[in-house]
């Protein structure tokens, strides 16, 4: 074989050259997000399975509409598509960096900022409605109960009963801090006037004395200070009562006809009516009046109870009359078509004697007494509400904090120059906000529309 032939020979078959990707072929930083991401999608993903399983594993129907805890679509909506604007604006900032337009990549991602700001806003304003009218994740907060019972009806009386005593403690208050005033006003003058008396005659007495002396003085002192306390908090605390005098008594008798007519109206059916549904239904009633959820007002029970009643009232009209010469008879049953009048004017609106009938009758309250009244806070029954409250919350504060996270991130960028060498920066940091951005798009249908 020539040398001719040799040199072809190698130049035909001689060693191959591989050459290999040392790592993947995409940087490490963003292999170590992608892994982060991968392992937040499993962390989602079982959220959203968990509520999935939850939400359509309930009893039909009681699972709470959005309208029943004040979960708005048209504001879902908005916010969904803020983050979907955000996501545009991020991209087109990296856009922005990689063709060294520092400037529009720098305003672009403060635009993006801004919109995750929004989306953070809307979802406190949500929160606050939640919040609001009771609405939390647990107790001791929350005044969800999951159906109308006796002890939803114990809770409801509790409440008022604690209404009522405060109230009635302000209107004591108000009623007994101007005499307390002036009391304590001549019992800091005439402590004044032994303090006075005492340092006169300190000047004078021997050293035995002068102890004794000593010790009245500091306990006058302490008296003067302990005076002096009092009538600084009524000075502050009784223009604030006098104030809300009026309003006050209103509230005060708002509770008073409440516990009196409404709520052992529905304590006595449940502890006496023979049929069970019944008795559901007066547990029932009480609850939409105080929260009504769409499609569960008991509309028949409602009329045939204020028909019963009508009849009731008739009877005992007649053994009044005969129970004259019988006092204790005649106040049991005067107490009891009292109690008739009052539930009929109350909920139906309806007045059987010459009082005028209520200008707002509870049945005609669309969001009931907690909407028309919000100091009241009474318990509400929402079925399912307590797991719905504590899924909800659940996802959207995780889905928060991450955008929180996302915003932390935008903030460490917008200082720097945005040039093409923080592309990968911003590019990384994009990954990170599509993926909050997707997991709000599961979110929204699931959370609002279903």
């Amino acid at each position: 074989m020539s040398e001719s032939d040799t040199h072809h020979g190698d130049h035909g078959h001689g060693h191959i050259k591989l050459v290999y990707q040392p790592a993947l072929p995409i940087p490490n930083g963003k292999t170590c997000l992608w892994l982060f991401l991968s392992t937040e999608i499993m962390f989602f993903a079982g959220l959203i399975g968990t509520y999935i399983v939850l939400r359509f594993g309930a009893p039909s129907g009681t699972w709470p509409l959005p309208h029943d805890v004040h979960l708005s679509e048209p504001i879902g909506a908005f916010n969904t598509f803020v983050l979907i604007c955000s996501s545009v604006t991020i991209v087109l900032a990296l856009e922005m960096a990689k063709a060294n337009r520092t400037g529009a990549a720098k305003g672009l991602l403060f635009l993006t900022f801004i919109l995750g700001g929004v989306f953070l806003s809307v979802k406190a304003y949500e929160y606050n409605a939640k919040f609001a009218h009771g609405i939390y994740p647990s107790m001791p907060h929350s005044l969800i109960y999951d159906k109308a019972d006796i002890h939803y009806v114990a809770a409801v009386r509790q409440r008022l009963a604690t209404l009522i005593s405060d109230l009635d403690k302000d209107r004591a208050d108000y009623e007994t801090m101007p005499g307390e005033r002036d009391q304590l006003s001549a019992e800091r003058t005439d402590t004044e006037t032994r303090q006075k008396d005492l340092r006169a005659e300190r000047s004078k007495a021997d050293a035995g004395r002068r102890k004794e002396i000593d010790g009245d003085l500091e306990t006058n002192e302490k008296s003067l200070q302990r005076i002096s306390r009092r009538l600084a908090e009524i000075e502050t605390r009784l223009p604030v009562l006098k104030a809300s005098e009026q309003e006050r008594n209103t509230r005060l008798a708002i509770c008073k006809d409440l516990q009196r007519y409404v709520v052992q109206a529905a304590e006595i059916n449940a502890a006496t009516d023979s049929d069970r549904a019944d008795r559901e239904a007066a547990m029932e009633l009480l609850a939409d009046l105080i929260y009504p959820i769409g499609g569960m007002r008991p509309l028949a029970y409602l009329d045939d109870y204020a028909s019963k009643l009508r009849v009731r009232r008739g009877d005992l009209a007649g053994s009044v009359d005969s129970a004259a010469n019988d006092e204790l008879a005649k106040a049991a049953l005067t107490d009891q078509v009292d109690r008739i009048d009052g539930w009929l004017r109350l909920v139906p609106g309806v007045s059987l004697t010459s009082a005028p009938a209520s200008e707002k009758p509870l049945v005609k309250l669309e969001q009931g007494l907690n909407e028309e009244y919000h100091w009241l806070r009474l318990p509400i029954r929402i079925p399912s509400g307590n797991m719905w409250a504590s899924t909800y919350f659940l996802l959207t504060g995780f889905h928060a904090i991450h955008v929180v996270v996302g915003l932390i991130l935008f903030i460490v960028a917008l200082p720097r120059n945005l040039d093409s060498s923080q592309a990968y920066f911003l590019e990384n940091s994009g990954l990170y906000w599509h993926f909050v951005d997707l997991v709000w798009i599961f979110l929204f249908p699931l959370l609002y529309l279903f």
